[in-house]
């Protein structure tokens, strides 16, 4: 083995790598498993005491192949769209309070943010409805269709809590009006209202 010259050894060693990927594989996979108390320790150790120096790697990282990684993450969803779907739907199903604490939780600190945003794009979103009105119609009708109990459970707890959206269906049924013609006075006057109906129907 040429020892003297830098690059005629790098050279060498890189030859010998690639030559025996699965020899040196396998040496460094028992290396690690002799090892593997004392690599955890010793990574453990170098993560606490360089926070802030691998926070700004991973940064620097992140900058340079970021526009790779989107592009990536982008086929990679396009890819496997019903796999990704099926996956968070049935993660939801088991964790449902976490989900709605995490979503409940991201609405109230994002709420302004996400108000500002629907009004400066107000005329690009209905613009983009009207074009895809068709599209949505089913879309929604087959989220429904795949998730019949779930919306059946949302819409008695609805009906139970009196929430706005219910108060809204009561006030909108049977003429032209829509959610957004209700102002939250009449909504909470109407709720007052179906609460008394509701006290009367059980006393009686």
């Amino acid at each position: 083995m040429p020892l003297r010259d830098q690059e005629k050894r790098r050279e060498y060693q890189k030859k010998y790598r690639e030559e025996n990927k699965e020899k040196a594989s396998e040496r460094q996979r028992k290396y690690y498993e002799k090892n593997k108390e004392k690599h955890l320790a010793y990574t453990k150790k170098y993560r606490e005491e360089n926070k802030e120096k691998i926070k700004m790697l991973k940064r620097k990282w992140y900058q340079e192949k970021k526009e790779k990684q989107r592009e990536y993450d982008k086929k990679y969803r396009e890819k496997n769209r019903e796999e990704i779907k099926e996956r968070y739907r049935k993660y939801c199903d088991a964790n449902k309070e976490k989900v709605r604490e995490q979503k409940r939780k991201w609405y109230q600190e994002n709420k302004e943010k996400m108000k500002k945003y629907r009004e400066e794009n107000r005329e690009r979103f209905k613009k983009y409805r009207d074009e895809n009105r068709e599209r949505f119609r089913a879309r929604k009708k087959k989220y429904r269709d795949e998730n019949r109990e779930r919306f059946i459970e949302q819409s008695k707890k609805q009906r139970d809590d009196l929430s706005d959206t219910y108060v809204k269906s009561c006030l909108t049924s049977n003429n032209n009006l829509t959610h957004k013609d209700i102002p939250q006075g009449l909504i909470e006057a109407q709720r007052e209202l179906l609460k008394i109906k509701r006290f009367i129907e059980r006393e009686n």
